[in-house]
């Protein structure tokens, strides 16, 4: 089966731990013909930059193709509209039998669409992540980009499609209050990870543990991301640096914008007990979730979360209606940053806790986000 992602809003980035990565390793992996076609953008050290126009194959099987958007005005209306006119021909030249779209907010939600009206037996299936909490954020965002531009070229795209994915609740409200999305064409998918083995697990926790020189009793603690004010990342070290407890540490991944920089960096160097370890590719950081006793994300969402809960470690994040499907006896919720210090107190006076919700983890994870069946999913 040809299955095509098209990324055209995502900078696709090699060996990152995103939803595009996972799901055209996985259905490569299942013996799919796979292509993603990205616009021209990419990470490097946690910062987009622009890339060349470029065909490859990467290094799990898939090919990646990298078109870049037409010049509309300027290139920040370029990176808005994301009109690609050789979009529609190199569709025609794959030919895929199932084409995932990952974002509908953008010009080319149309063509795809046109490939589906002229080959009506292929699956076209669209994938949002957008909510209020990371888009529509201004009025011109709101009303001009979504309720206007992105909303007419979805109204008429939308019946083409077979199903319309959202990661999260909120993201379901977004479609709906924005763009009319029927109920009846929405449908779930999380964001998942790899589930590793408890074996594994076991031997990444030594690796990195022996690395950084964390002994295999001490609480270890992990945030990471690009750690921005939404991140809560000032009030996690915060509430960390008054705990007494010299057995417990916390690892920082990632970059910090320039205001949490200037706001972290003395609690940092003052507490031998953190370390910041930079930016990390998906390999690396998967090996530190592993080695760790507690993810935290008690701000802005990351697919991170996810991606801890499949190594067997359990979260503390938000109380917020997009968590309710991760709570599951493996996660500490909260209401506010306050409560931080009071659950790490917990944990300090009582580490056995972390076992049952580590077991805890792995039973939703492997219900709920593992990605070999998330990517079986797209193949129905």
């Amino acid at each position: 089966m040809k299955i095509l992602h098209i990324c055209l809003a995502s900078a696709f980035t090699e060996r990152m731990t995103y939803q595009e990565n996972f799901l055209s390793t996985e259905n490569t992996k299942a013996g799919h013909d796979v292509t993603i076609i990205s616009d021209c953008y990419k990470y490097e050290n946690g910062r987009k930059i622009p890339t060349d126009p470029e065909e490859k194959i990467l290094e799990d099987g898939t090919r990646l193709i990298r078109l870049k958007y037409d010049k509309v005005l300027n290139d920040f209306v370029s990176s808005k509209v994301r009109k690609v006119t050789n979009l529609y021909n190199v569709i025609l030249k794959i030919k895929p039998d199932v084409i995932m779209l990952h974002n509908l907010s953008g010009w080319e939600t149309i063509s795809v669409a046109r490939y589906k009206k002229n080959n009506p037996k292929i699956k076209l299936y669209g994938d949002s992540h957008t909510d209020r909490n990371n888009s529509g954020s201004n009025w011109f965002s709101l009303y001009i980009l979504h309720k206007f531009f992105y909303k007419s070229i979805i109204k008429r795209a939308i019946k083409y499609f077979d199903k319309i994915f959202y990661i999260s609740f909120e993201a379901k409200d977004f479609l709906q209050e924005n763009y009319n999305i029927p109920e009846n064409l929405l449908e779930f998918y999380p964001l998942g990870g790899t589930v590793i083995s408890e074996t594994t697990k076991k031997t990444y926790r030594k690796e990195k543990r022996e690395e950084l020189g964390i002994p295999q009793n001490d609480i270890l603690l992990c945030h990471s991301g690009k750690m921005d004010r939404k991140k809560r990342t000032y009030e996690i070290i915060e509430n960390f640096s008054r705990l007494q407890n010299k057995n417990i540490k916390l690892i920082l991944i990632g970059v910090f914008s320039d205001d949490v920089e200037s706001k972290v960096s003395h609690l940092i160097e003052k507490d031998s007990r953190i370390k910041y370890l930079g930016w990390q590719n998906s390999d690396a950081l998967i090996k530190y979730l592993a080695a760790s006793d507690l993810y935290l994300q008690p701000g802005s969402q990351s697919a991170t979360m996810q991606n801890a809960l499949c190594t067997g470690t359990p979260v503390l994040f938000e109380n917020v209606r997009s968590h309710e499907p991760y709570m599951a006896g493996n996660a500490f919720v909260i209401n506010s940053c306050s409560e931080i210090e009071s659950v790490l107190e917990r944990i300090s006076n009582n580490p056995a806790v972390l076992k049952s919700m580590s077991e805890n983890a792995y039973d939703l994870a492997r219900k709920l986000l593992d990605y070999k069946k998330l990517a079986e999913r797209i193949t129905k």
